[in-house]
C-alpha cells in the first residue's frame, strides 16, 4: 500500500465509522459479537460502547451514558488520537512521551474495569 492510499484511508476510515454509527440504531436485544460475552455469558468492560457511541453521535447523551458511562472519555481519546496522528504525520508535533501514552492507556483500562466492577456489583451490566 502506498503512502497516498494510507493517507486517504486515515481520513476515510473515521468518516466511515461515524457514518455507520450514525445510521445504525442501537438495540438492546441484538446479537452480540463480543467474545468475552459469548464465552462467559456476561458483558465485558466495554460492552455497550458501540450503542453508546451511536447514541452520542445522534446527540442523545442520556442514552449514551446509560449504555456506557465512559463513552465521552473514549470519544475524546479517539478524536484526540486521530488529530494527533494527523499532526504527527504532517510533522507539526513531536511524538507524545511514552510515559504519557502509558499513563493514559493504563488509566483508561483502570476506569473501564472500575465501571465494569461497579455495574457488576449493582446488577446494571448491559444485556448480552
Amino acid at each position: 500500500m502506498t503512502r497516498a492510499w494510507r493517507d486517504r484511508l486515515v481520513f476515510a476510515a473515521p468518516v466511515a465509522v461515524l457514518g455507520l454509527l450514525a445510521s445504525a440504531r442501537p438495540v438492546d436485544d441484538g446479537v452480540t459479537i463480543c467474545p468475552f460475552a459469548l464465552f462467559t455469558g456476561m458483558a465485558c468492560p466495554g460492552c455497550g460502547m458501540t450503542r453508546a457511541a451511536s447514541s452520542l453521535i445522534r446527540g442523545d447523551l442520556t442514552a449514551a451514558l446509560g449504555y456506557h458511562p465512559l463513552v465521552p472519555w473514549i470519544a475524546l481519546l479517539s478524536i484526540g488520537g486521530w488529530a494527533w496522528y494527523l499532526l504527527r504525520r504532517s510533522g507539526r508535533v513531536e511524538p507524545l512521551p511514552t510515559r504519557w501514552v502509558n499513563t493514559i492507556l493504563i488509566g483508561t483500562g483502570v476506569m473501564l474495569l472500575g465501571v465494569w466492577a461497579a455495574r457488576l456489583l449493582s446488577g446494571t451490566l448491559p444485556p448480552v
